[in-house]
């Protein structure tokens, strides 16, 4: 195991992040010092890394969607493409697995998604079904499973509870005009399922078109999305609270468990313009799709700016961040957290650091995953501090 070699990579995330938290640059968006005064920032520092491009076989990661801490500060693991859970201590020691390829009890078939339940029981989302665990000092129980709703089949998506302790389970409907739609699906233990759909199939294929097209005398339909532009973006909490937001504005709407809605809006803001590198990247992908689906002009040109949003979730406080979308080449990502509708703090942390499919976020840790430049992928942990301790613990 390459001790030293995760340490190094560490401790050069470490310096980096105190340096630019120190210098402030970095800052998403152009209203960065338009918050309200008294409302606190937060600055997020790696405090802990592992993964390994070769060595030891339980620090190499195919695709990490889901990492989770237990109440003993263990890190949960769920590497999709190994078909396993990995569990390591709160330093990243590896301690056991559990799972491997399979249909039968305690076997999991591309775990992406991870969750603990009211009773403490470690849910795990595969591509058909759901699995749940007892974890222990010992290891992983497999305690009891169920199939993923219709529609939900191969998606990466949160696993959360309802107020009544019922499993929510995202997957897709199709609406009376014959599409195909997000919703949640609120599973009962008797095996019924009480289902929301999310917003309708216009919202939800926003900056998505289809077009068809005739191959082999087959007519077929492809969707084709426009290079940076915008999107259906939605978050889930626990206890039954979601929202759902267009990214090209800043104007989320918060559903409640008890049915009520409320929007944060902050109209001031908008997206960064497109680097000349970002509208390389955005040409080239029109070209692809031009090319790829014999299109003599393409449904939608190139935008001057991204969208104003990157993505939503929820931490386990139940608090909504909603992450900005960074400039090309900025150090840092950035998020405003709402309690209800009230904005109650600001978060910032290293913009390398992905936040993944399915977040695990609590006022001081936020865990995500990094790639280097060999594709590297390795799980990270992020601590926050106040800004103005973490400056200044930057400069001792």
């Amino acid at each position: 195991m390459c001790i030293v070699t995760r340490q190094a990579g560490m401790a050069r995330l470490l310096l980096a992040s105190a340096l630019l938290l120190l210098q402030g640059v970095g800052c998403t968006g152009a209203d960065s010092d338009l918050l309200p005064g008294g409302v606190p920032t937060f600055a997020g520092i790696v405090d802990l890394e592992f993964g390994e491009t070769e060595g030891d076989e339980p620090y190499l990661f195919t695709r990490v969607e889901s990492i989770v801490e237990d109440p003993t500060g263990r890190i949960l693991v769920a590497d999709m493409q190994s078909h396993e859970v990995r569990v390591f201590d709160s330093q990243g020691r590896f301690l056991f697995r559990f799972g491997g390829e399979g249909e039968g009890p305690g076997e999991l078939t591309g775990p992406c998604c991870l969750a603990f339940g009211p009773d403490g029981v470690l849910w795990v989302r595969e591509s058909t079904r759901y699995s749940a665990f007892q974890i222990d000092a010992a290891g992983a129980r497999y305690d009891r499973g169920l199939r993923i709703a219709h529609g939900g089949v191969g998606m990466v998506a949160p696993v959360t509870f309802d107020a009544e302790g019922r499993l929510v389970d995202v997957g897709t409907l199709t609406s009376p005009e014959g599409e195909a739609v997000t919703a949640r699906f609120h599973r009962e233990s008797d095996g019924s399922v009480d289902t929301v759909a999310m917003a309708d199939p216009d919202r939800q294929a926003t900056g998505s078109t289809a077009v068809s097209r005739t191959f082999r005398d087959m007519q077929m339909s492809f969707f084709v999305r426009q290079p940076f532009g915008p999107r259906w973006v939605h978050g889930h909490g626990s206890g039954g609270a979601w929202a759902e937001a267009i990214t090209s504005e800043y104007s989320v709407d918060v559903h409640r468990p008890d049915g009520t809605m409320l929007r944060i809006e902050r109209s001031q803001l908008r997206g960064p313009p497109l680097s000349r590198d970002e509208r390389a990247r955005a040409a080239a992908l029109v070209d692809r799709d031009l090319r790829r689906l014999d299109l003599s002009n393409h449904p939608f040109g190139i935008p001057e700016r991204k969208p104003a949003l990157a993505d939503l979730f929820f931490d386990r406080s139940d608090r909504l961040w909603v992450e900005k979308t960074p400039a090309d080449g900025d150090e840092l990502r950035e998020a405003d957290v709402y309690e209800g509708a009230e904005l109650v703090a600001r978060y910032r942390w290293p913009a390398g650091v992905r936040v993944g499919g399915v977040p695990w976020v609590t006022e001081s840790l936020l865990y995500g995953t990094t790639r280097d430049s060999l594709d590297v992928q390795r799980v990270v942990r992020v601590r926050f501090h106040p800004a103005s301790e973490a400056g200044a613990s930057s400069r001792h």
